[in-house]
Order: C-alpha cells, then structure tokens, then sequence
C-alpha cells in the first residue's frame, strides 16, 4: 500500500517506459511450501488482489506488466533474493515443485486472457549459488544445475500451456543465455530468452551479443531482465532486445545507478519489532515522496526510452 502507489506508476510511464516487471514471492499467494492457500477465494487471497491492482494501473496509463515469480516453494538459488537463504531445494523436493506448478496454473487461469500481462517469468535467477558452500550449492557455470533448471522450466512450460495460455513466456539462463535449450526440440512455444547483466562495458557487449546470436539461432525473442550498466540500454536497443533496468527504488545501500529513486529508510526487525512498529516504519516513510531521486539515472533513462514494444 506504501512501497509501490499509482504514483509510481505514473512516474514510470512518464520515464518512457512502457513495461512493469513485478516481482512476487509465492508466499504472498501461499501460507507452506505445501501449498496451501492463504485463501480459497482468490478475489480475497493477498497475492491476487495485488496482481489485479498492478494490472488495473498498467491499463490505466497504457503499459504492460511482466509477472516474475522472484521467489520460489523451497528457493531456486542459494541467495537471499529468493526469499530462502542458503537452501535451493526446489530441484530436489517434489512437494515444493508440485506447488510451484499449482501457482502458476492457478495465476494462467486467471490471467489467460489478459492481454495487459506481456510475459511470465517462470522464476528468478535459478541457481544463483556464486559464494556460497553445502548442500545443493550448484555451480551455476556446470551442466549440472542448467538441467535440473530446465527441467523445472520444462514442467512449468508444459502446465501453462495445457490451461490454454498462449502469453509469452520468458525463462532465465543464469549467467548465460546459452545455458538453455532449443525451445524447438523441447516443444516450447512463443518464447522470450533471458539473462541478468552485471558487468562493466565490455562485458555487457559481449552477452547482448551472445543473446542477439542465440535469438537468431531458436528464433525466440531476447530480453537483459536485470542490469544497472546504464550504457547496456543503448547495446539493447542495438541489438533488438527488450530490457528493465533494476530496480526503480530501494533502501539501505545506495549503490550507484541500482535506484531511481533512493532512502536510508528503518530496518524491520521481524523477531523484535511489534506489529504497530512495523506498520510505522512500513508506513508513509516508505512511499517516493520521501525518497531522493538519483537524477542522473532518471534523466538516462528518459532519454534513452521510445515506446514501441516491451522496453
């Protein structure tokens, strides 16, 4: 109610841009790794009434949304980004993935004929387990954890389909595009390949164009779904990819061209803080008006923005 308004919206349409790419974890739907509904009635479940809001404002003023799945049953990667720490447990646990499934069944059937939602993104950066040690610690650079990563993209691919969805489906080859497979062979259809970009010039340069010779090569769409390298925006374009920087705001670290919009704001302390503490320091303080812009990464992305299709 106070992270993202209909101000935010509006803000980034008026940066040019014409797409959302929405985070979500699947305990906002989901009360266990069972699978359990928060509540039965999705009109009333938590996760559904805030992906029908994001939709209402992205018609609103004329975008499009992704739907990213950030944060899978039993954690896709070692990183705390999932939502888990240190577990990535999704590949191994068949309750996990069962309810993984039963989430992305329930989200095609309802959004099936939205024509707002641009894409799902099946889950975020599977295997990013880069320094980290222990069980299911996969290096993400082996053949290894690309297939089990596949596979897990092959049965949420095939699910989707089989409710009639035909939306755009866009999967993650962490940390290369290439790590994932021939979407003909797999009897994958209307498909968008994407990659996280980290990297100074040279290293951006050269993954757009190993994405750019890998949509020429399975004749899929391309998409950089994360990057900061304010420079990549101009390589995307040159290249036909589709891109969303990361992220519009944030707190605690200003990290130089990560935010749009920035704040020092109050940690939440979850074993500590009382619920009316938590409610204040969730509160109006949260909301952009209290944040700084970073204006240099505002002004950037206004210019560099044209509307045409997912940008």
């Amino acid at each position: 109610d106070h992270w993202i308004t209909e101000t935010d919206i509006k803000i980034i349409f008026e940066l040019g841009c014409n797409v959302l790419r929405v985070p979500f974890w699947y305990r906002n739907f989901m009360a266990d790794e069972e699978g359990t509904w928060i509540h039965e009635n999705f009109d009333k479940n938590p996760g559904f009434k805030r992906i029908d809001w994001i939709i209402q404002m992205a018609e609103r003023y004329g975008m499009y949304v992704i739907l990213d799945l950030h944060g899978c049953p039993g954690g896709q990667s070692m990183d705390h980004c999932c939502g888990t720490l240190a577990r990535n447990s999704l590949y191994t646990n068949a309750v996990c993935q069962e309810s993984m499934k039963k989430l992305w069944v329930a989200i095609a059937n309802r959004y099936k004929d939205t024509s707002t939602i641009a894409a799902y993104d099946i889950m975020n950066e599977p295997q990013n387990n880069t320094g980290y040690e222990g069980e299911n610690s996969y290096d993400p650079w082996k053949q290894e954890s690309w297939e089990m990563t596949n596979q897990i993209y092959d049965s949420m691919i095939k699910a989707i389909r089989d409710t009639g969805d035909n939306h755009i489906i866009t999967v993650e080859g962490i940390w290369r595009v290439s790590n994932l497979p021939d979407p003909r062979e797999m009897g994958w259809t209307n498909m968008m390949y994407q990659t996280h970009l980290y990297d100074d010039d040279q290293g951006f340069k050269q993954w757009v164009e190993d994405m750019a010779a890998t949509m020429s090569k399975y004749g899929v769409a391309g998409y950089i779904g994360e990057f900061q390298n304010l420079n990549g925006i101009k390589m995307c374009e040159e290249n036909n990819i589709s891109w969303t920087t990361w992220s519009y705001k944030g707190t605690n670290n200003d990290v130089g061209t990560f935010f749009c919009y920035f704040a020092n704001s109050e940690r939440v302390d979850v074993e500590k803080d009382s619920l009316e503490i938590i409610k204040q320091k969730w509160g109006e303080k949260i909301e952009t008006k209290n944040f700084d812009a970073k204006n240099k990464v505002i002004e950037y992305i206004k210019n560099s923005t044209r509307i045409s299709s997912i940008k």
